[in-house]
């Protein structure tokens, strides 16, 4: 089976958010690699993952205050 890749623009602002969404994704064993875009004014987050929805990822990273919307 292959990862899906799921892509947010995010709110992330510094990498105290990064050791956040770190210990949150944890506990999601769906989410095999992720990375954040710094350069990108948008600060995307990208997900390499199987068997998670984006409103998942999007409703956890909101429990944890950083906003995240799906990129089509």
């Amino acid at each position: 089976m292959t990862d899906n890749i799921l892509i947010f623009r995010t709110s992330i602002k510094k990498e105290q958010d990064i050791k956040r969404i770190e210990k949150l994704f944890i506990h999601f064993p769906q989410i095999h690699i992720w990375n954040v875009d710094f350069e990108d004014w948008e600060k995307i987050l990208r997900i390499e993952c199987q068997g998670i929805t984006p409103a998942t990822v999007s409703d956890a990273l909101r429990t944890i205050d950083i906003c995240a919307t799906e990129l089509e």
